[in-house]
């Protein structure tokens, strides 16, 4: 497992989030992954796993297909090329009807992850690397595909000191600060709230 380690020469505690910009569906809301906030004049070390794993809740009643109240069983993988579809299976008594997250391996696009909904009705699907989500959630409707490139790039921005991980990040804030990261770099942040920050490798 690698890491990046975020050093902070500031006299503030700052908020630094790490995240990664979704690639193949640009629109998609950029969240953070990692939310770091070394103290003034120390440092904060951010993991960076090489697991990912899917996630997909939905309705059990096809009628309030927006009522997402039920999880599929994840799927973990550690690959960068992956293909998932959602299906259907039926209880034994044949009277109730859920989703399932099966990996296929045949068509597989070169590093990209692929998740076809085959289930009767939208699916909210996230993928996770560590743990925690780097895209926000996508809605897969019927029949529907959601790929995207787990080996973009990462990131570190400063933000407000009021963002959770998980949270949509806000794009004209990342495009003060944010610096393209890669594992085992260390990034220095400077600066203050008063003049403004900056972020450079060290």
């Amino acid at each position: 497992m690698s890491h990046i380690t975020l050093i902070n020469k500031t006299e503030e505690t700052v908020c630094l989030a790490v995240f990664q910009k979704p690639v193949r569906r640009p629109t998609l809301d950029t969240i953070a992954w990692q939310i770091a906030t070394p103290p003034p004049g120390g440092s904060s070390m951010v993991r960076i796993p090489t697991d990912f794993r899917l996630d997909v809740r939905y309705s059990h009643d096809p009628a309030r297909p927006a009522h997402l109240d039920t999880c599929a069983k994840p799927v973990s993988f550690a690959e960068t090329s992956a293909s998932f579809t959602i299906d259907g299976i039926a209880s034994q008594d044949g009277l109730a009807n859920g989703a399932v997250i099966n990996q296929v391996f045949n068509d597989l696009v070169l590093n990209e992850v692929h998740v076809v909904n085959k289930f009767s009705i939208g699916v909210e699907a996230s993928i996770l690397r560590g743990g925690d989500p780097i895209y926000a959630p996508q809605i897969i409707w019927p029949g529907g595909l959601f790929m995207e490139d787990v080996r973009a790039s990462m990131y570190v921005a400063v933000v407000s000191q009021f963002t959770k991980k998980g949270q949509r990040l806000v794009q004209e804030e990342l495009s003060l600060t944010h610096v393209e990261v890669l594992e085992g770099d260390s990034l220095i942040v400077t600066g203050s709230k008063w003049t403004g920050y900056a972020l450079a490798k060290a």
